[in-house]
Formats: C-alpha cells, sequence, structure tokens
C-alpha cells in the first residue's frame, strides 16, 4: 500500500499531526484544544480523533465554540461510529457541523499517514 504522500518538515517546519481523544473530562478537553491551538499557530495540519466518551464533546450544541473554531481553521474532526452509537449523540440531536463519522479502521491508516500522533484520555484528562 502506497503511503499519503505529506510533506514531512520539522523543526519550525509543516508537519501533519493526528491527535486522538479517547475522555470527556474537562482536562482532556483543554489539552485537545490546546495542542491544535499551536500546531495550529506553527502551520502544522491538525486532525482529531474522538473515540470511546470523548465522542459526546462533539455534540451540537455542546463545546461547539473549541471545536467549531478549530475546524473552521481547516482541523478535521472524526467521530468514532461505534463510540457514537453507544453514546446518546445520535439520538439526542447528533454532532456539531463539520464532525465526519469515522472508524477504529480508518484510525489505523490515519496512524500510519500522520507524521506525529498524540493520544489524550484517561482518567486524569
Amino acid at each position: 500500500m502506497q503511503r499519503r504522500s505529506i510533506r514531512r518538515r520539522l523543526g519550525g517546519m509543516e508537519t501533519h499531526m493526528l491527535l486522538v481523544a479517547s475522555s470527556d473530562s474537562e482536562g482532556a478537553e483543554k489539552t485537545l484544544t490546546g495542542l491544535a491551538e499551536a500546531a495550529l499557530s506553527r502551520g502544522h495540519e491538525v486532525t482529531l480523533f474522538f473515540s470511546d466518551s470523548s465522542v459526546r464533546t462533539l455534540a451540537q450544541g455542546d463545546g461547539e465554540g473549541g471545536y467549531a473554531g478549530l475546524h473552521s481553521r481547516g482541523v478535521r474532526l472524526l467521530a468514532c461510529r461505534t463510540s457514537a452509537l453507544a453514546s446518546d449523540v445520535l439520538s439526542s440531536g447528533g454532532f456539531m457541523a463539520g464532525v465526519e463519522m469515522s472508524s477504529l479502521g480508518e484510525l489505523a491508516l490515519l496512524l500510519e499517514e500522520h507524521d506525529r500522533v498524540v493520544f489524550i484520555g484517561g482518567d486524569g484528562g
């Protein structure tokens, strides 16, 4: 399988970052948005993948400010379909605008395609 061509630039140059969230804690959300903002401010491309309880942070009307702002700056917001079905998000209004349904299979591909990957979650955020 041919890897997607991504310009790899380190040390002040462009990098494609994947941030994977699995917690809906306030600390995890602050860490996630802070890392994404920092990467964007340095000219990097950013993709956010939400799994487990973190998919609830993408519900319409819940936390839209930070994530909607990131999306408007070119950040992809991906929600794990299995996690979304297990939560109450889809039955209670769905996701905010810009969220794409994804899967753990796609996450495996994203891990191969991105220069840097950070996992954010657990009890401490």
